[in-house]
């Protein structure tokens, strides 16, 4: 009868603490078990580390809103004299220095936006709702966005047309921005001259979504850390980036109930592939 007891209250603390409605009580160790007082401590310690995350990510939360507000004025200010010097008679090495406080300009005002996005999403304030949807017509938008950068580097992205529907669950407008991250990381990676295919492929439960490239590649040690923010490969200082995109990816795609996985051989190129839930 005691190990009943003892289980049907650790069982009800357990309860209470997955949905958040834990509440601290006095308990006498005289009277209770032992195992049942270090319960409750161990989950009103959780309780207060998990308010204390809460906390801290609505403070991230708030001084980025609040760096993005201030920043979005100077910004726009020297996109536009930039802008205005580029249109004057310069000189050449003038012209390269406008160039690269332009490309210095875009990149900060990026990082920002991608912060905001970021913050946003983890703050649950971005609602990602999975709907039923036609996974071709979310791959072949994803790829038209990157076709005018994949044609300026000579690089050749292709995805079959024509073909039959599969339906799953995704938010078209942010599994549209994961993907879309995911391919532009392909071409942004992958040398001039070489190609980035996209295919789908129809499973039992999921439905596949490959992206391949012919680019650098991923080094295995690297693997685990490519979704994390602002993780940036040695071999990718040269290209423009802040690291975040992959991030972004994965933290919306598993929002839709999917998930994404890599394979790498460097040197040789890169797969990922997005398996979304089907209906």
């Amino acid at each position: 009868m005691r190990r009943k007891t003892l289980l049907k209250k650790l069982d009800k603390m357990l309860d209470e603490a997955i949905a958040g409605a834990f509440e601290v009580q006095s308990y006498d160790e005289s009277k209770l078990s032992k195992i049942e007082a270090k319960t409750a401590r161990f989950l009103e310690l959780s309780q207060l580390k998990r308010e204390q995350i809460d906390g801290e990510r609505e403070r991230v939360r708030s001084l980025i809103s609040d760096i993005s507000h201030q920043t979005k004025t100077p910004l726009a200010n020297i996109s536009l004299y930039t802008g205005l010097l580029s249109e004057q008679d310069l000189s050449d090495s003038q012209k390269k220095f406008t160039a690269q406080i332009s490309a210095s300009a875009d990149k900060l005002e990026f990082l920002i936006g991608s912060l905001v996005k970021v913050s946003r999403l983890e703050s649950g304030i971005i609602k990602i709702e999975a709907l039923p949807g036609n996974v071709f017509d979310l791959v072949n938008n994803a790829v038209s966005e990157c076709e005018s950068l994949a044609t300026d580097k000579k690089i050749s992205l292709t995805f079959p047309e024509n073909q039959p529907p599969i339906t799953a669950l995704f938010d078209p407008k942010w599994c549209g921005e994961a993907l879309f991250n995911i391919i532009e990381n392909a071409v942004k990676y992958t040398p001039e001259g070489g190609s980035v295919s996209v295919s789908v492929t129809e499973y039992e439960m999921f439905a596949r979504i490959d992206v391949s490239d012919t680019g650098r590649g991923i080094r295995e040690e690297d693997l685990p850390k490519i979704f994390t923010r602002f993780w940036r490969a040695a071999e990718s200082a040269d290209s423009q980036g802040v690291g975040i995109g992959l991030y972004l990816a994965r933290q919306i795609v598993t929002a839709c109930g999917g998930y994404i996985k890599v394979s790498s051989d460097f040197g040789k190129g890169t797969v990922f592939s997005v398996f979304l839930t089907k209906v």
